[in-house]
Parts: structure tokens; sequence; C-alpha cells
């Protein structure tokens, strides 16, 4: 268990942020999940992308810890969500919560591990170029806060 205060910070408000969007998920209604205004994702959508961005993020938390200074590639959200085979639009959500749920949870274990020293550990980003462990976790933290409200305006609608 690591006593370095940043990661520690950091480490809190991830879970935190992931909490907080379990916790918008848990109050969805069945006929709320395909709610949004026009050319906006549903709910349901949004809970597929951000499964699947966080398989992306706990990869990118491993190579970064693993292999400082890996190359990372950047991935098509719309490509994502506009695959046939994924299924944003129609796929239950179930597996989609269990799997961010997971992912959430291994990388919490990770950064509980690290220490501040980590933070700088870097990898080159195809889109951003260099960006740090600590950016990285800023990102992944905010990245489901954002989509609370999304969803939020979606079933108000």
């Amino acid at each position: 268990m690591c006593t370095d205060i940043r990661i520690k910070e950091l480490t809190a408000t991830y879970v935190a942020a992931t909490k907080a969007l379990l916790a918008a998920v848990s109050q969805l209604k069945a006929e709320e999940l395909d709610q949004a205004p026009a050319g906006e994702w549903t709910p349901r959508m949004v809970v597929h992308h951000l499964a699947h961005a966080d398989a992306y993020c706990l990869t990118r938390l491993i190579q970064v810890l693993s292999e400082p200074g890996t190359q990372i590639r950047s991935f098509s959200e719309d490509a994502l969500a506009s695959s046939e085979v994924l299924s944003y639009r129609t796929a239950p959500i179930e597996s989609a919560v269990a799997l961010f749920t997971a992912t959430r949870a291994e990388a919490a274990r990770l950064l509980q591990c690290a220490t501040d020293v980590d933070l700088s550990r870097s990898a080159m980003h195809s889109e951003y170029g260099e960006i740090t462990l600590e950016t990285m976790i800023d990102l992944f933290t905010s990245h489901p806060v954002g989509h609370i409200q999304q969803i939020l305006d979606a079933v108000k609608n």
C-alpha cells in the first residue's frame, strides 16, 4: 500500500467518479435506456461506450506502469458506437456495467499500488503525444463524470 499523498488523492477521486456513474446508471429504468434528444447517444449507448473505453483505459494503465514509454493508439468512439457487432443501440447493459465495474476496480487496485513517483511515467499516445500517468488518471476520472450529465439529460427530455 502506498503512502504517497498525490496518488492517494487521485485514486480516491477516481473511485468516487466510478461510484457516481454506477449510482446514476442504477437509477435508470428500462424504458429510459433508449431515450435521448435527436442526434445524441442514449443512456444504453453511453453505458456500452464507457465499458469499452474503460477497457482501453485499463490496458493503458497496465502499459504505462509496466512499460513506460510504450506506444498507445487512439480509438474511434464513433467506430465502436456504430459497429453492428458491438450493438451499442440494442445490447443489454448488464454485461457492460459488469465490465465497467471490473475494469475500474482493477485500475483502482493498480493505482493503490502506485507511488507519486510513478505519476511521471509516460506513454506516447498516437494522437496526443507524450502523456503521463497523472494526466491519464485525470482523464479517466473525468470521463464518466462527464457522461453522468449526458445520461440525466437524456432521460429528462
